[in-house]
């Protein structure tokens, strides 16, 4: 048995595509690039990170998941409030509603900020699956325009699929507005972002899905940009986000039908 690979996956801003003003609100509007937000650490392959479209692996960077470890148990920090966790926590139901069963178990809190940890993977030594917010950015050894980062352990088994083990996200509160943009008033330096939009993503990262180009699936939450400022957001996963995380999940019932649980979730359901 390999030794286990630490994987993680950052928001990064890497090119924005201007400034738009909004007349009512005086806010500012940034498309995000996303396409650095993939890297690694370690030897080994990663799955389907290097998958080409047409691949049976793109979009996916760990086929196996978190294989038996359903539903993943995930711990809230006491220090979101309750309108982040509610978004959080429609985001999860977002993604088990595609497969058709529960993927995340969050019944448990944690005292814990992302400033309780040396380093942005030391979160990950104790084995709790965390959301976590972190006002001292800089000891996460990220760029501080990172708006939040999943990290993961993967397992490497022999002759079989490799599986997630444990994973955290951290959130960068210290240079950014994260809740409901719909709410939210940016009125310092940091712009709003709108958690149930990015914790989708982050999520679809933690799952074991990597990004999918625009030019393949234009409306995928796992697109490489984001959308952020005041009432800005994309609380919806595409009909093909739901084929790729059911090639690692399976379905059960009625969300095997895949053309009939979409346009569910298009009408309000998965619990959006």
């Amino acid at each position: 048995m390999n030794k286990p690979v630490m994987r993680y996956s950052s928001v990064v801003i890497a090119v924005a595509f201007g400034f738009v003003n909004f007349i009512a609100c005086g806010a500012k509007m940034y498309q995000i690039s996303l396409e650095q937000d993939t890297s690694s650490y370690g030897e080994g392959a990663f799955g389907g990170m290097q998958a080409q479209p047409g691949s049976e692996l793109y979009g996916i960077h760990t086929p196996g998941g978190w294989g038996s470890q359903i539903p993943i148990p995930v711990r809230y920090s006491t220090e979101l409030s309750y309108d982040q966790k509610q978004a959080i926590h429609l985001a999860m139901n977002s993604w088990s509603y595609a497969v058709g069963k529960q993927l995340f178990v969050a019944n448990v809190n944690d005292n814990r900020t992302g400033d309780d940890f040396d380093d942005l993977y030391s979160s990950l030594k104790d084995g709790v699956n965390g959301y976590y917010i972190d006002d001292n950015w800089v000891k996460t050894g990220k760029p501080q325009e990172v708006i939040a980062t999943t990290i993961w352990d993967n397992l490497h088994r022999e002759g079989r699929p490799q599986i997630i083990i444990t994973a955290d996200i951290r959130f960068n509160f210290q240079h950014y507005q994260i809740g409901d943009s719909f709410k939210l008033i940016q009125n310092d330096e940091r712009s709003v972002v709108d958690m149930q939009s990015l914790a989708l993503h982050e999520l679809g990262h933690l799952l074991g899905l990597n990004h999918i180009s625009a030019e393949i699936d234009p409306y995928s939450i796992m697109n490489p940009s984001l959308l952020i400022g005041e009432g800005l957001s994309n609380r919806k996963i595409s009909k093909h986000d739901m084929e790729r995380i059911q090639k690692i999940y399976g379905c059960e019932g009625s969300a095997c039908d895949i053309d009939s649980t979409f346009y569910a979730m298009e009408r309000g359901g998965g619990g959006r």
